[in-house]
């Protein structure tokens, strides 16, 4: 298990990882429909570029943050059933958002040369990363929930990160544009609520 600061240093690039995915986007500046993506990227070689490697860096904060996340998971109980499943749910969110960028790397490798091939990796990215932040809101609402029923940190942290959880996962399917409100919101605030975690862990 690394040490109590070691942990809250790595749950604060989850502020970090917001950080950089929203720069990003700013970059890029083009968040239409798939077949917009493709015409998008096809003429805009040189930013996508960046895009992608923006990108990389938030997926290597990301791991640092799993990292981070998984060690606090086990100072809150080493061998609870709940704690594994919340862990593996970590990990599975980690593994999809990386397949998730890679695939878009490919389709804007491919947009313009192949549309068709660029338009199905592009709506694979979207998926893969959608049910990726899902199971990692799913994450935090069971170590958040976990954690406040064994007494361990802030109680009011722990109750939060588990609603955070609990309404952005639910709420990433329910139907309509609001769906994207949730999983945004869901895990903007959850990576906040990490951080605030994160900066306890180092001053305790």
């Amino acid at each position: 298990m690394l040490s109590s600061k070691t942990t809250g240093w790595m749950l604060i690039m989850g502020l970090a990882v917001v950080i950089v995915v929203i720069i990003a986007i700013s970059i890029q500046a083009q968040e239409g429909t798939v077949a917009e993506m493709v015409a998008w990227a096809a003429e805009n070689e040189g930013t996508w570029q960046i895009v992608i490697s923006v990108n990389m860096v938030a997926n290597v904060l990301l791991v640092i943050f799993t990292i981070g996340f998984i060690s606090w998971a086990q100072s809150i109980d080493q061998s609870g059933g709940a704690i594994s499943i919340g862990k593996y749910l970590a990990l599975l969110a980690l593994v999809l958002i990386w397949v998730g960028d890679i695939s878009q790397g490919a389709g804007f490798e491919t947009a313009e040369e192949n549309a068709d091939a660029a338009h199905s990796l592009i709506s694979l990215c979207r998926s893969l990363t959608w049910i990726g932040v899902s199971v990692l809101l799913g994450s935090f609402f069971v170590v958040g929930t976990t954690a406040y029923i064994k007494k361990v940190g802030t109680p009011v942290l722990n109750v939060l990160l588990g609603l955070v959880g609990l309404v952005g996962c639910i709420g990433s399917y329910v139907p309509g544009d609001i769906s994207g409100l949730f999983w945004t919101a869901g895990f903007a605030l959850g990576m906040i609520l990490m951080t605030i975690i994160g900066v306890q862990k180092i001053r305790s």
